[in-house]
């Protein structure tokens, strides 16, 4: 059976991306959510000189911490 996924972007800022699925014999489209903003935007990856110290340091302050309660 051959399938086919189509993804494009949003049309407008409210949507998220829209998503067309379709089969020999039909076809579904949908428009996924758009994501909720984090409250801090951090970084997912970062090399330590590409930032301020002040600012890496409490980015490896809150990984220290997240890992902390991790272990508990």
């Amino acid at each position: 059976m051959t399938k086919l996924i189509q993804v494009h972007e949003p049309e407008n800022l409210l949507d998220g991306a829209k998503v067309t699925y379709s089969t020999p014999h039909s076809r579904k489209s949908f428009t996924l959510a758009r994501p909720k903003e984090a409250k801090s935007q951090q970084p997912v990856a970062v090399e330590s000189f590409a930032l301020d110290p002040d600012y890496y340091a409490s980015l490896m302050k809150e990984v220290e911490s997240l890992h902390r309660k991790r272990k508990k």
